[in-house]
């Protein structure tokens, strides 16, 4: 009788273990996917932001505006991007203050950005984004002129 009970609490205490072990791991794939969303609307921003920079053109106001919200999308980054992506932003914030001027070097720019791309794709699914890396795609941008 005492082996039957023994039987059985083990098998309770398995079940129980399941359980938590399962809870565990999905509670740790929604945050995972919670925080994956954050990261892509950041990401989606950034590239909003830089896309204000690049269309403000000589409105010195709307200049203005368009490095405001470049400098918070970033300063958002630094809290949410992980290493790599934070090393090619860096690399763009590195090419802004070198073209400070209004010349800069659009292939180069267009360069950082692929990069940037890259990293916040292999950071958001590195699975997805590997047929991407291997092909070497290059991502092009539309910057509508300003009038």
């Amino acid at each position: 009788m005492t082996e039957d009970w023994i039987i059985l609490l083990t098998g309770v205490v398995a079940v129980a273990v399941v359980i938590c072990a399962v809870y565990l791991y999905t509670n740790g794939r929604e945050r995972k996917l919670i925080g994956d969303r954050h990261k892509l609307k950041v990401y989606q921003e950034f590239f909003h932001a830089v896309t204000d920079l690049n269309t403000a053109g000589s409105d010195t106001d709307r200049l203005i505006r368009a490095k405001m919200r470049l400098a918070y999308i970033l300063d958002t980054m630094n809290l949410v991007a992980g290493s790599e992506v934070l090393k090619s932003i860096n690399d763009f914030l590195d090419f802004l203050n070198e073209s400070a001027d209004g010349d800069c070097d659009v292939l180069k720019e267009l360069n950082i950005l692929n990069a940037i791309i890259r990293d916040m794709r292999d950071e958001l699914d590195r699975n997805g984004s590997r047929g991407l890396d291997e092909s070497e795609f290059r991502f092009r941008f539309f910057i509508p002129k300003n009038h």
